[in-house]
């Protein structure tokens, strides 16, 4: 009996090269999106020689990741992964991408407050509550870095401007036009 269930192991984990049939999951989206805008810039190399494995939902012949997005974006045409697949719901799969971006932003050496304010505004209040067990806080955050609030009081500081910008009106961007043009 042992024999079948490591046979059955064996046969979830599979090895493809990388082509078009590896992408975000549906749900891991926005997780992907803030990881990207806000950490992405900061990805180094991957240690050499670690075996690359990810846990994927296969959804016609696509394979669609959920975590892992450092190690997704270090990745060429033709490398080789492996996969494992697993049947797990889409709420699960949420859960874990934004698991997976909170663990990567608790891991950055200073708290950048707009990266904070993206993952804040865009977190699900039901994936809030399953990963902290309450509304997400700078507080919380603090807590898990171990870091005093002056910390992140330091980082705002830096960043005076947090209000977004207004956009003008169509007629006022064509009075500004006409304006430089006329000088």
């Amino acid at each position: 009996m042992a024999k079948r269930t490591k046979k059955a192991i064996r046969r979830n984990v599979k090895s493809i090269n990388v082509k078009d049939n590896l992408i975000v999951h549906e749900c891991a989206m926005k997780p992907y999106q803030i990881f990207c805008e806000w950490i992405d810039d900061e990805v180094n190399e991957l240690s050499s020689g670690r075996a690359l494995l990810f846990e994927v939902v296969e959804i016609d012949d696509q394979y669609c990741f959920f975590e892992g997005f450092k190690e997704v974006g270090l990745l060429m045409d033709g490398d080789e992964i492996a996969i494992r697949r697993v049947d797990i719901s889409k709420s699960e799969i949420e859960r874990r991408a934004w698991s997976y971006l909170m663990n990567e932003f608790t891991n950055l050496d200073t708290i950048n407050p707009k990266f904070f304010a993206a993952i804040k505004s865009s977190m699900p209040a039901r994936v809030q509550q399953s990963l902290f067990n309450k509304p997400l806080t700078i507080q919380k955050i603090l807590d898990i870095k171990d870091l005093k609030r002056h910390h992140y009081d330091y980082q705002l500081s830096l960043y005076p401007n947090q209000y977004p910008t207004e956009m003008p009106s169509f007629s006022e961007l064509i009075d500004k036009v006409l304006y430089v043009n006329n000088k």
